[in-house]
């Protein structure tokens, strides 16, 4: 029964209300994530309960069923959708859980970091985002904490708030214990800290969060997509709130974010509240002008190119900076909150496998890449500077640009001012049907990645790029390595399922990719990812029958399809560790289908498989 069960460690093939656990995706201060599986469908299910001994138990409850409220209140393609929601065990003493989408994709770092977007693609991806929140606020919620990590994109392109366990809702009980509410130091807005500030040793004060700290929150975030190529993993950001202001998106990229968008930014988390659009739909109006800019410096460039990205070679001696903690110098611990999606993920880049030739090759392209970035070093041009500030009369006034030479590619002039703080009326009343964004970005672009690199240079980054890829850089995993199956496996797979090594069961490779009528081995194919997958027995194997759920997992972004099964459930919900990998035609792993792309590989839905003592 579950309330016997312990909710913070539930495993592989336990039960929750008739939704069976895959795996465990992740925990924070008040709650824990898991990947379910029901009727062939993947959600995830999180669960309430104390994880972090700082919080207070009692407020548990509490807090779901306040996430609870404000995502039945919620509606909109970019927001995490609420499938179902219970308490599972004792009506008193069980555990309540809620189940939401499983979303596919990257957190807004990761994707950046893994996927280079062009300019272009990140104002779509922010003009959605902004269209979530103007939603969101238009029904009295508050997210509270719009972080990189509470942000999704999916493998389409289509970014996805997650993770309401700090949101909050008009005439909301409060359950805030401290000056602030949880959330992410770095998106805190000036208001916040300077409340925190002054309220440090002052327990009955609590900051009254507005719909300018969800606004700045996401400003800190486009600033960061927009300025570190690597913001999910960065640990020495300079502070949006200290002493010197924070370089504008143009000159941390020497001028690859085009000045107008740069403007903007720095605009969303200017110092003070009055300079700061006053509603998310007057936030997401310039991002609608951006979304129709034509030309290179728009939808051919990325902020960030490739060899920015790639690790770092620290020189010898080199200090380290250290980043600008809280104001005073004192830091409030501040519960984190689980993710309530984690998808699979997928490295960017498809490495290519060769059989022969490796070393060769590698230094090949290494003499051929120092010869080009010799070149590029003479040809190299300097990026424009950045003009010098400019004093705005009014405080959505557009800077004029410095690069007045170079005509805009947008298509009319951006509007010149927006309402502010001191404009707007103090309560947010947004239009119910608020527009709705949904189009997909547009796949990144093949032309020049960025305005300022010269033929030779881009040559010589391609070729270090696969250089780097060949010689085995991590992170990038075309297939599973080799490895002995564990004695445990070898032995249930003999002694209680009858099953030799050698043998080649049938399986369907993923269950959620099942079609309405039966599989048959004639017509159907399906499109796979990498990540966890559920397999199934097509015909009686041994000791397992027919329809036996097979948990593994796939490798797709290499040459071939590799899928690996490490645990089979048998009737009456009992586990058996196994060792099991597909083939196709006696090879290893199954053949990519025409139509195949990166990170999503299509192949045959039904297909033979191997019993191995050792793992290939």
């Amino acid at each position: 029964m579950f309330w016997r069960l312990d909710p913070k460690n539930l495993k592989p093939g336990q039960m929750v209300d008739g939704w069976r656990i895959v795996r465990k995706l992740g925990s924070g201060s008040y709650a824990v994530v898991y990947e379910v599986e029901k009727d062939g469908k993947r959600f995830a299910l999180k669960v309430a309960c104390q994880v972090d001994k700082r919080g207070d138990p009692k407020q548990t409850d509490a807090r779901a069923r306040r996430e609870v409220v404000c995502l039945q209140k919620l509606g909109h393609p970019h927001i995490i959708r609420m499938w179902a929601h219970g308490r599972c065990g004792d009506p008193r003493s069980g555990f309540l859980y809620v189940v939401l989408d499983l979303v596919d994709g990257y957190t807004l770092g990761e994707w950046v970091r893994r996927t280079y977007p062009t300019v272009q693609e990140d104002v779509v991806v922010f003009l959605k985002l902004f269209d979530a929140l103007d939603h969101m606020h238009g029904r009295g919620v508050f997210h509270r904490d719009l972080s990189l990590g509470n942000i999704m994109v999916t493998k389409a392109g289509e970014p996805v708030i997650i993770d309401f366990g700090a949101a909050d809702y008009a005439a909301a009980e409060e359950l805030t214990d401290a000056p602030l509410p949880p959330g992410t130091p770095r998106n805190r807005s000036p208001e916040a800290m300077r409340f925190w500030l002054e309220n440090l040793h002052n327990p009955e004060a609590r900051y009254s969060f507005q719909a300018s700290d969800d606004i700045f929150a996401l400003g800190a975030d486009l600033y960061d997509v927009l300025t570190d190529p690597t913001p999910d993993l960065s640990k020495n950001r300079p502070s949006l709130q200290g002493a010197v202001a924070p370089a504008s998106p143009f000159k941390a990229t020497q001028g690859r974010v085009p000045l107008e968008l740069s403007s903007y930014a720095m605009m969303l988390i200017h110092p003070s509240l009055d300079e700061r659009p006053a509603t998310a739909k007057d936030a997401r109006s310039p991002l609608e002008d951006f979304a129709k800019c034509e030309g290179p410096e728009w939808r051919g460039t990325r902020p960030h190119p490739v060899a920015a990205q790639l690790p770092p070679e620290p020189a010898e001696g080199a200090l380290v900076p250290i980043e600008e903690g809280q104001p005073g110098g004192v830091e409030v611990p501040i519960p984190a909150h689980p993710s309530a999606v984690q998808g699979a993920r997928v490295a960017a880049l498809n490495s290519v496998r060769f059989e022969w030739g490796r070393p060769a090759l590698v230094g090949l392209l290494a003499l051929v890449v120092l010869g080009a970035a010799v070149a590029a070093s003479v040809l190299h041009r300097p990026a424009p500077a950045e003009p010098p500030p400019v004093t705005r009369s009014g405080p959505g006034e557009q800077p004029v640009p410095a690069l007045a030479e170079k005509p805009t590619s947008c298509p009319a002039q951006l509007p010149s001012s927006h309402p502010t703080q001191k404009e707007a009326r103090p309560s947010v009343e947004l239009p119910v049907n608020s527009p709705t964004l949904t189009n997909g970005l547009p796949n990144p672009q093949k032309a020049s990645p960025r305005r300022v690199l010269s033929k030779v240079q881009r040559c010589a980054l391609l070729v270090f790029t696969v250089a780097w890829v060949e010689a085995g850089c991590t992170g990038v995993q075309t297939r599973p390595d080799p490895e002995e199956c564990p004695q445990e496996a070898v032995d249930a797979m003999e002694k209680e399922l009858g099953w030799i090594g050698g043998e080649q069961p049938g399986i369907i490779v993923d269950v959620t990719k099942r079609k309405p009528k039966p599989v048959t081995r004639q017509d159907k194919l399906a499109v796979f990812n990498d990540g966890p997958v559920t397999g199934e027995l097509v015909e009686d194997e041994g000791n397992a029958p027919k329809g036996t759920r097979l948990e593994g997992h796939l490798w797709t972004t290499g040459d071939r399809i590799y899928g690996r099964y490490r645990r089979a459930f048998l009737p009456g919900g009992r586990t058996v560790p196994i060792c099991v990998e597909l083939i196709s035609g006696g090879d290893l792993g199954l053949d990519k289908q025409e139509g195949s792309k990166p990170g999503a590989a299509v192949g045959s839905t039904l297909v033979a498989s191997l019993v191995v003592r050792r793992w290939h």
